[in-house]
């Protein structure tokens, strides 16, 4: 089973936006939140789906 950032978030009781900053160590989160994100995600196993972040991202590094 694929874990998502919205398993993360229910299972810390937070949002999925506070998630997706958390793993972007983006700086308007606290420590104790990055690190208490990271600490879950490595728990469940959590691997980015590079697809979706490809088509929010609208580039696929792909030469064609």
């Amino acid at each position: 089973m694929n874990v998502k950032q919205s398993d993360i978030a229910a299972k810390l009781g937070i949002s999925r936006v506070a998630v997706t900053k958390a793993l972007h160590n983006s700086p308007d989160i606290s420590n104790e939140v990055k690190l208490k994100v990271r600490k879950v995600a490595q728990e469940m196993d959590y691997i980015p789906n590079l697809t979706a972040r490809q088509l929010t991202e609208k580039k696929t590094q792909t030469i064609g």
